[in-house]
């Protein structure tokens, strides 16, 4: 049994590891106002807002420059010539006793003009928003509507700025506009500005719209794009979207862990489509010829223990239900996933020094100029343009 101390020592650890837990828990899973939209803020000051309406202050007694402010660029805060006009801030700065309470350290905890020349620096950076306090002033927007009811608030802080869901209250499309460049700053191209210092503006739990691009939202974004396109192209550029769709930059984080060894399953079952991401021609089929599977493939890594076609008589030679023609009809995908083009070449086409044998169906040769006029690049492929001249399709 370990000691007295220890066993101490280790339940405190626990408890702190606990805390420690539910805070991060909390954080990543409470409704709170985004970094990249309100920027964290040090406000060394105390203050009682609750206080100072209880003895008849109101809003505009200490925020009257809000009421023509038409940036969040403007602090909009009180400096000593709003405070003086109920705190003699001169007589406190000498010791005097005043009512009500007048010191610096009233409200500059800790601060003592004896030891430093000034208190610690207020620092709350703007928004990154577009916002006119004059404007919403004029329509007699009361203060309480964005920031809530003060009464019980001390030190206001980033907590009292306004969630979007409060902003959506009048900004309904009818009473107010609601597309999102009315509030969110945009990019030359006209889309919404996501990267900013304080962070990356990121839609989570909680979100109005419903665009919660959560840690699973890599997995189902496509219902919603689907559905509602040009809310993602609010933010999102095409270009965006084919960092991922066009099969160069895959993110490993879309399949789960020993997907090499589970993928087939998916594969033939076409859950996810793996042509959205991936080029069969080359990426499946480079990658089945690394490990020994494909018709190309070094013979040395060929398994020796499994077979993935029947006998070869029964799946090239013989005409019946394993010809490998019959499988390609039904499943092509699955075929281009270890056999390149150039695979099913070295048999079907004219051109080939190892076998000519034709892959049309009977009465091919009817249509064949008109495939030819449309597009002849395809048949090029097996057959040079003297040959399909010569067979009437040109």
């Amino acid at each position: 049994m370990l000691p007295r101390q220890n066993r101490h020592a280790l339940l405190t650890l626990a408890a702190v590891a606990l805390v420690a837990g539910a805070g991060v828990a909390w954080a990543a899973t409470a409704r709170e106002r985004s970094l990249a939209v309100y920027p964290a803020q040090h406000v060394p000051l105390r203050f009682d807002h609750a206080q100072h309406l209880e003895a008849g202050a109101d809003c505009a007694s200490c925020h009257d420059a809000a009421r023509k402010s038409q940036s969040v660029k403007d602090l909009n805060l009180p400096g000593h010539e709003e405070c003086e006009t109920c705190h003699d801030i001169e007589a406190g700065r000498k010791g005097k006793p005043t009512d009500p309470p007048s010191a610096c350290n009233t409200c500059h905890p800790g601060f003592d003009p004896t030891v430093r020349k000034e208190p610690a620096k207020l620092n709350m950076p703007a928004a990154n928003l577009k916002f006119s306090h004059q404007q919403h002033v004029d329509k007699k927007v009361e203060c309480s509507v964005c920031h809530g009811e003060m009464t019980d608030v001390k030190l206001a802080t980033r907590n009292q700025l306004p969630k979007m869901a409060t902003c959506f209250k009048c900004h309904d499309g009818t009473v107010a506009s609601n597309t999102c460049a009315t509030c969110h700053p945009t990019e030359p191209s006209g889309r919404i500005r996501i990267a900013f210092d304080s962070g990356l503006l990121r839609p989570m739990q909680g979100n109005p719209l419903g665009m919660d691009h959560g840690p699973r939202f890599e997995f189902n974004h496509a219902t919603r794009a689907k559905s509602d396109r040009m809310t993602c192209l609010q933010c999102h550029s095409e270009s965006y979207c084919q960092t991922c769709h066009d099969g160069m930059q895959k993110p490993l984080s879309i399949h789960p862990n020993d997907y090499i060894t589970l993928h087939p399953v998916q594969a033939r079952a076409g859950t996810p489509r793996c042509e959205s991401c991936h080029r069969a021609q080359s990426f499946c089929a480079a990658c089945h010829e690394r490990v020994g599977v494909g018709m190309d493939a070094d013979r040395t890594l060929r398994a020796r223990n499994q077979k993935v076609h029947p006998d070869y008589a029964a799946w090239v030679e013989i005409l019946g239900p394993q010809h490998h023609g019959i499988a390609a009809s039904r499943d092509l995908g699955s075929c281009i996933s270890c056999h390149r083009e150039e695979s099913c070449m070295s048999c079907h086409s004219e051109l080939s020094s190892r076998r000519q044998i034709n892959p049309h169906p009977a009465g091919f040769a009817q249509s064949c100029k008109k495939l030819a006029s449309a597009n002849d690049r395809a048949c090029l492929k097996c057959h040079s343009s003297d040959s399909l001249a010569a067979k009437g399709c040109k």
